[in-house]
């Protein structure tokens, strides 16, 4: 072969692997750019499913409320509002298992039709409320306690106005305060002799713009006896506006009242029988959650029991566990903020990574 085509041949091959290595380089480079966009399609994917979750009413548009509807498409927007992310009240009710009325996670996965997208739902208050005894003084005809309040949010101190209720039986006493900048803050009232028995003490806090926490905290009035396990005597349900109480034992609620942060009413029984009592939940215009509490007397013991729901049932945490650190891991989390008749609470939907 002629020495001019030995160059060229040389000359072409090493053109030939430099063209193949030059391509070998840009391609990773650009690899992890085309992963990333990849990445980003499947996280904005998912965005969108978590979103249709919160801004959907679903099929029928009012499962929440009316039993009788099959659900044929999961979601737990409120279908009156002109607002996105206001949700249902009885649709997230029937998200707790809690309630007589709820839904299962295999019902409302096998809805939406998206066989590789098990999900989970939690939604809470945007803070916590932490109730402590701090002194209990005794006369002869009552009995005075202290408690202190902390709100706080990720162990960060919330400012806050307290509005709170302590009942027993059908006797109910207010008091207000306010949390520090510290979080931290005191309520003082009293309760008669006369009562003894489980009692509870309804805190309400909150922060503008409508953003409200609450807990309700049991303690032993004038009793020794530790206060009653809740659900010991009823399982209080609430849906549609109305309480079902399915009592326990053959002891029934005598009294029923509703507590949100600027009110307090008695309920109306309407119907019931030997094992089931129902009750209607007026509609309040407060923005606020609702404290339903159902109180009697034990017929053994002659001591007052209490028990509660609140309405919309939250907390609460709906769907696929993802415990695991390798769940975790392989699945999308979105936080949003929620409107529930009228108050803010966070929301946070898991997606599992397909």
């Amino acid at each position: 072969m002629p020495v001019t085509s030995l160059d060229t041949l040389l000359a072409s091959s090493i053109m030939i692997c430099l063209v193949l290595a030059s391509m070998t380089s840009v391609f990773a480079v650009i690899q992890p750019f085309l992963k990333d966009q990849v990445s980003h399609h499947e996280v904005e994917a998912n965005l969108s499913l978590a979103e249709y979750l919160l801004i959907e009413a679903g099929i029928s548009a009012s499962w929440g409320s009316n039993i009788n509807e099959s659900l044929v498409i999961f979601g737990l927007a409120n279908q009156d509002s002109p607002v996105p992310f206001e949700l249902d009240i009885d649709k997230v009710t029937r998200l707790n298992e809690k309630n007589i009325y709820n839904l299962s996670f295999l019902e409302a996965f096998n809805s939406l039709n998206t066989k590789d997208k098990p999900f989970r739902i939690i939604i809470k208050p945007l803070f916590n409320i932490a109730v402590n005894l701090v002194s209990r003084e005794e006369n002869d005809s009552a009995i005075t306690y202290r408690f202190n309040i902390l709100a706080e949010r990720s162990n960060f101190p919330v400012k806050a106005a307290l509005k709170c209720y302590a009942v027993i039986k059908d006797y109910v006493v207010s008091c207000s305060s306010q949390t520090s900048s510290l979080g931290e803050g005191l309520i003082e009232f009293s309760l008669p002799k006369s009562l003894s028995g489980t009692a509870l003490l309804i805190v309400f806090a909150e922060t503008e713009p409508k953003m409200l926490s609450y807990t309700v905290h049991r303690f032993a009035h004038n009793s020794l006896n530790p206060p009653s396990s809740e659900g010991r005597y009823a399982l209080l349900s609430p849906l549609n506006y109305t309480l079902r109480a399915d009592l326990n034992s053959s002891n029934r609620i005598l009294h029923a009242m509703i507590f949100t942060y600027n009110y307090v009413f008695n309920l109306t029984e309407t119907e019931g029988d030997s094992t089931i009592q129902y009750f209607i939940i007026p509609k309040i215009l407060d923005e606020s959650i609702m404290i339903l509490v159902g109180t009697g007397l034990n017929a053994s013991s002659s001591e007052c029991f209490a028990e509660w729901v609140s309405y919309p049932q939250i907390p609460l945490d709906f769907g696929l566990g993802f415990t695991s650190k390798y769940q975790l891991a392989d699945s999308f989390s979105f936080r949003f903020l929620v409107t529930i008749n009228s108050a803010i609470y966070e929301c946070e939907v898991i997606l599992w990574r397909s």
